[in-house]
């Protein structure tokens, strides 16, 4: 059982403090511990140290400390499997592409890292990365990068002009006809949901206009596509929700409130939706948990667990409940606690019941 943690709806199969895991893919888990990167067989078997992060002296010291590396914002950020053999490792400020030992600095940029569903490997082989910078003043254009022979070299595919949108939320890939999906927050004007179907080249828009379309990521069904919204400190007294977008009348359906903004949506192998929600601290927040919803056939959403929010400065690092990539065909689902009272720093196996 976790320090303030109440799960009727999922069983908690393992935890592990300070480790976080980003991703599952050709059979493995992939995992970081400030600059180390671990992996473990899908199947189950002990977390084994698979490489480390070309880093300095201190970064690796500080990044020990689960606490110090969040606040800090050193160490693995993301990781994304690219074959076998082969992975793409977010790290501030660049891309590594890491196979058999061999750290090949793929994409360097000017901000600190893509959002958690801003690096995406399509069907087809290309690799997307997207910009998630602060731009405060609005004065930045917003791109996104793509590789074309396996994430050895980036280039830029497009951009969002200056004063269109904050940043980008994510690039994920529909698997009912392919298309990319895309979605920009943070203010109601810049918030949208947009569709590509040219490799990136080019994108229309979805919908937008409003806190409703704003999402940092969305779960692909087949007749509908879900999301939460992503309403966080800045959106006044819009309460978050969840929403139901269906593909054949485009049109958007409440499912239910949920207590804070989302920031972890994870499809899963029996047609079901999780999604996990953050505390930022806003006036639109029900209370001081993280909160995890399930969504099964479309219907409303039913609350499975929550969590305590710790104690550290919210500038360190407010509490949240992450979901690994790529859990759309695992039995077992993965989630990275942030800020809570039970860890700076977890990674969970559930079940969900």
């Amino acid at each position: 059982m976790l320090l303030g943690a109440t799960h009727p709806g999922i069983q908690i199969l393992g935890s592990w403090r300070g480790l976080s895991v980003h991703a599952l893919g050709f059979g493995r888990v992939w995992a970081s511990r400030g600059g180390r990167l671990y992996t473990r067989a899908l199947a189950g078997s002990p977390w084994q140290l698979q490489d480390r992060l070309p880093e300095p002296a201190w970064q690796r010291l500080l990044g020990r400390s689960a606490f110090v590396g969040q606040a800090l914002r050193i160490g693995i950020h993301g990781l994304l499997p690219l074959t076998d053999r082969a992975q793409l490792v977010v790290a501030t400020g660049r891309l590594w592409r890491v196979e058999d030992g061999r750290w090949h600095e793929a994409l360097q940029f000017d901000f600190r890292k893509p959002a958690r569903l801003g690096v995406l490997r399509s069907a087809e082989g290309q690799v997307y990365c997207a910009e998630y910078t602060l731009n405060p003043r609005r004065d930045r254009a917003i791109r996104l990068w793509r590789s074309d022979d396996g994430a050895h070299t980036f280039q830029q595919v497009f951009a969002f002009a200056a004063g269109l949108v904050r940043h980008i939320h994510f690039i994920q890939q529909d698997p009912v006809d392919g298309s990319l999906w895309l979605g920009t927050g943070d203010r109601d004007a810049e918030s949208a949901l947009w569709r590509s179907t040219d490799r990136g080249a080019s994108w229309q828009v979805i919908g937008g206009g409003n806190q409703s379309w704003r999402a940092i990521g969305v779960a692909f069904l087949p007749d509908a596509v879900i999301w939460g919204t992503d309403a966080g400190s800045d959106a006044g007294r819009f309460k978050n929700i969840a929403l139901r977008w269906d593909r054949q009348t485009r049109t958007l359906t409440t499912l239910g409130r949920l207590q804070g903004p989302v920031h972890g949506i994870t499809a899963l192998a029996d047609g079901g939706v999780l999604l996990s929600t953050g505390c930022e601290g806003g006036v639109n927040e029900a209370d001081r948990r993280v909160h995890l919803w399930a969504i099964r056939s479309g219907a409303s959403p039913q609350e499975i667990a929550s969590f305590a929010a710790g104690l550290q400065p919210k500038r360190a690092q407010y509490p949240v409940l992450h979901c690994a990539q790529g859990q759309e065909q695992s039995d077992h689902v993965w989630l990275i606690g942030r800020g809570l009272l039970a860890s700076p720093l977890v990674t969970l196996e559930i079940a969900v019941r």
